[in-house]
């Protein structure tokens, strides 16, 4: 049987940089341990002092990958994380949003 790929979305600019990377790292951890496969955006940033709109670029590639995303409780604060859920649900992934209460 295949895994669900899910992909993590969630609030990264303007928070510290260990905030955000404990925000992902958990959500990955607990998706891992119910048995999906995880895309977590972290694993792949562009080197620092990179723009945004490449590092979106990155980004939006890698959730197309994914069948499903998972949404960080903060993500209504993020202009990315909302662009990603915009295509997620655009791409008849609406049923498979998963929320999160990191």
């Amino acid at each position: 049987m295949k895994k669900h790929k899910v992909y993590i979305s969630g609030q990264i600019t303007g928070l510290p940089v260990a905030e955000y990377v404990e925000k992902f790292s958990k959500a990955e951890a607990e998706l891992k341990a119910k048995g999906y496969e995880v895309v977590n955006p972290l694993r792949y940033e562009l080197k620092p002092g990179a723009r945004w709109n490449e590092q979106m670029k990155v980004d939006i590639r890698l959730l197309l990958d994914c069948d499903a995303i998972y949404m960080l409780s903060n993500w209504e604060r993020s202009t990315g994380a909302g662009l990603e859920l915009y295509i997620a649900e655009g791409l008849d992934r609406k049923s498979t949003r998963l929320n999160s209460s990191h």
